[in-house]
């Protein structure tokens, strides 16, 4: 890796408080997805970038936004949405299910996610609305309609509380994790509605989702439900717990909280959806 590249990761590493060790282990692994990925990381469509930024405007003090068909939070009644009325900690109802295949991880979420807005939808019709296939549920490309990105197309074809809309993140900046900070808090209090995360973990990383291996790559679709301290950690549910099909699926619990800091450099490379 070019040690200038690896330079700046590391400045940026011990900005947002990680150790050196941590920060060089962070330069190797967002070196190594530059490297082998082969998303084709499409561009937002005119109408994902409108509601992203009408969304990012709502994340404002005494600014809520709802989304058609929206319900009010109940912790913070019609008046939610700003930062200034955002509880410490908030969470939707836990429903974690195993994922049928081992490449279910997508449609497993969806399923999730869609229940906990009150749709109900297989992993089997999920997989077919995806276009899943044995590589997995893509994070763009899909070839769904209409904007190419999988996970929030089907999210926003079977529900209307949110609009869900792509957040692409490329490495764990401190701008990154505020971002995803405020996005969490907005979903999960104003619209009562879940993010889905899109992790991409390598031998290189220096954070995994809890109960994952850590010697090899593994992509994997995750339903996140809630925030605990002002939004610092997330938590969230992992399909992998129960799947038979999956070798090391007894070391994941089918619940889990992390920092958003950790959340934030999992996805990094991919993003989330919220």
């Amino acid at each position: 890796m070019h040690i200038a590249r690896r330079s700046v990761v590391l400045t940026i590493a011990l900005v947002i408080g990680l150790p050196a060790s941590a920060g060089l282990a962070q330069a190797d692994d967002i070196a190594w997805k530059a490297a082998h990925d082969t998303d084709p990381h499409l561009a937002l469509t005119a109408e994902q970038l409108e509601m992203t930024a009408a969304k990012r405007a709502a994340e404002a003090p005494a600014a809520p936004f709802f989304a058609p068909g929206a319900v009010p939070s109940a912790e913070c009644g019609d008046g939610c949405g700003g930062n200034g009325d955002y509880p410490p900690s908030a969470s939707l109802a836990a429903n974690q299910v195993a994922q049928a295949t081992s490449y279910y991880c997508g449609p497993a979420a969806v399923h999730e996610a869609l229940d906990a807005l009150g749709v109900s939808l297989s992993q089997s019709a999920a997989a077919a609305a995806l276009h899943t296939t044995t590589a997995g549920t893509a994070w763009s490309g899909g070839g769904t309609s209409p904007s190419g990105y999988p996970v929030p197309d089907v999210l926003n074809r079977y529900q209307s509380r949110n609009y869900y809309v792509p957040q692409p993140v490329s490495s764990p900046t401190s701008s990154a994790i505020n971002r995803y900070e405020n996005d969490l808090r907005m979903d999960i209090v104003a619209l009562r509605a879940p993010l889905v995360g899109d992790a991409w973990e390598t031998r290189y990383s220096s954070y995994h989702l809890v109960g994952h291996p850590t010697d090899r790559t593994i992509f994997h679709w995750f339903e996140i439900r809630g925030y605990q301290n002002s939004g610092a950690y997330t938590m969230y549910e992992d399909s992998v717990h129960g799947a038979s099909s999956i070798g090391w699926s007894p070391t994941v619990p089918a619940y889990s909280t992390l920092s958003s800091a950790a959340i934030v450099s999992i996805v990094s490379g991919r993003g989330y959806v919220w």
